[in-house]
């Protein structure tokens, strides 16, 4: 099978371990990803800030959506679970995290994270501001710091990133022996001498062997 796609991944995923329910995090312009996802039960979420049109189910941050749904004011149990979330809102490392660690409470045991853009080619595109001189330009922003840093600090989950459609991150749980921080200050050049130690790099046509590991 041919992983072109984020949502190649996904639906493989989806398809080899039968999961039922999907939670996509940013969703933006749909046609880019959510709408090419197959699976039973599909969720988004997304302020509408890019794509105001964007019929979401939750129209609001992933923050207020995992807040206000551990608080019991969603038209879901405090305690529901995903199977697979994909992880594609804002590119700075601090979200991005944060983003992780909700997903993580609320993902089944043998559940799957999912981000997009952990493989940035160069320091243009890994900057923090999405906007020049006013205009938007492409980016992937800051994700790969945090594939970096839970590859370096968490012995309980396992994380690769797939060399397709800007880097696309893959977490599940499983015991990891963490790769040493020795870039503490997250300095790109350092990152991309090392960047297929540090992100976990693996090729499109190891995904599949990986999954299965």
């Amino acid at each position: 099978m041919s992983y072109t796609y984020r949502y190649d991944l996904i639906n493989t995923l989806i398809q080899k371990f039968g999961f039922k329910n999907y939670l996509e995090i940013g969703v933006s312009d749909p046609s880019e990803c959510f709408n090419n996802v197959i699976c039973e039960n599909k969720m988004g979420v997304d302020p509408g800030l890019e794509f105001p049109d964007n019929p979401v189910k939750y129209p609001m941050t992933s923050d207020d959506f995992f807040f206000n749904l551990e608080k019991g004011n969603l038209d879901l149990d405090p305690g529901f679970r995903w199977d697979i979330i994909f992880i594609d809102g804002l590119h700075i490392s601090t979200q991005v995290m944060k983003d992780v660690i909700n997903s993580l409470y609320h993902l089944n045991p043998n559940g799957y994270i999912l981000l997009h853009d952990c493989n940035p080619e160069s320091y243009f595109m890994q900057r923090e501001d999405y906007y020049i001189d006013g205009q938007q330009q492409p980016w992937n922003g800051t994700v790969w710091k945090v594939i970096y840093n839970l590859r370096s600090t968490r012995d309980d989950l396992q994380i690769c990133t797939v060399n397709t459609d800007w880097g696309v991150g893959v977490i599940r749980r499983g015991n990891f022996n963490p790769i040493k921080l020795d870039n503490p200050f997250y300095e790109f050049n350092q990152m991309s001498k090392n960047r297929r130690r540090d992100l976990g790099i693996i090729e499109v046509h190891e995904f599949e062997h990986w999954i299965n590991y």
